[in-house]
């Protein structure tokens, strides 16, 4: 009878993929930008973690809310796991359900009263009250937005890494009109594009899933102003305009307050 163990050829792949991950760390070690990225995803995956953990759910609908909390830090960590492991395609297949996600809290956030509605939904009222376009199209119309930039944006993931297409093939190519490579690898330019992305979408994550909770415990206050300071440094550094700190004040003026009382 043969012996059974685990294949060996899942060893070697798991050894390239800790290579490559150690070659990815190495680049963004080299670069203030690509550091700067690090942190901001590190803050708003621990303001997630601090409130899908550390916070009592008050009622079924900030439950919710948590577990979607949950849904996005994994989706952040395996995001970045397998980018920093050289797999751009399945990186940015995760972050397209961690957009989805956005959407839909920040869906929630205007009105409350759809969480519980959700949460009740058979899959033909989900499809038709919250499916993804229905979503993005309130969005759109709240903000007035007429550029559709929130579907541009879900579409071109889609297009990239959510389905089958001949133009995501071009995310398996380590050089430019060379051939697809089967497996992980590293290519710098590729590989900042996808960690670029995930930055721009854990900003979103973090604002939409704090306002969920604006009352809290001089630990959360805390975690909430680590989070907001990184936020306001990378919004500068990339997009060169002033963040407006007066809610950072706020926040420090209650843990000052807390501590002296």
């Amino acid at each position: 009878m043969m012996e059974r163990t685990f294949p060996e050829n899942f060893g070697r792949l798991h050894d390239g993929e800790e290579l490559l991950r150690a070659k990815s760390i190495e680049a963004i070690n080299a670069s203030e930008d690509l550091l700067a990225h690090a942190t901001l995803i590190e803050r708003a995956m621990d303001l997630m973690d601090y409130f899908c953990r550390q916070h009592t759910a008050q009622d079924d609908d900030e439950l919710t809310v948590q577990l979607l909390g949950i849904r996005m830090f994994n989706g952040a960590a395996s995001a970045l796991k397998l980018l920093l492991s050289g797999y751009y395609q399945t990186s940015a297949l995760q972050q397209r359900d961690l957009l989805e996600t956005i959407f839909l809290l920040d869906y929630f956030e205007t009105d409350r009263t759809r969480i519980a509605g959700w949460r009740g939904s058979d899959k033909q009222a989900r499809q038709k009250n919250f499916g993804p376009a229905v979503v993005r199209k309130a969005l759109d119309e709240r903000d007035r937005f007429t550029e559709r930039k929130r579907e541009e944006a879900y579409k071109l993931l889609c297009k990239l890494a959510g389905h089958p297409t001949y133009a995501g093939f071009r995310m398996l190519v380590p050089q430019p009109g060379g051939n697809a490579h089967c497996g992980p690898f590293f290519e710098l330019t590729a590989f900042k594009a996808v960690y670029e992305e995930l930055a721009k979408h854990l900003v979103q994550a973090g604002n939409v899933f704090v306002q969920f909770f604006p009352g809290s415990t001089t630990a959360g206050h805390k975690t909430k102003i680590s989070f907001m300071e990184v936020q306001a440094q990378w919004a500068e550094r990339f997009y060169g305009r002033s963040f407006d700190r007066s809610q950072i004040d706020e926040l420090r003026a209650l843990v000052a307050a807390a501590a002296t009382g």
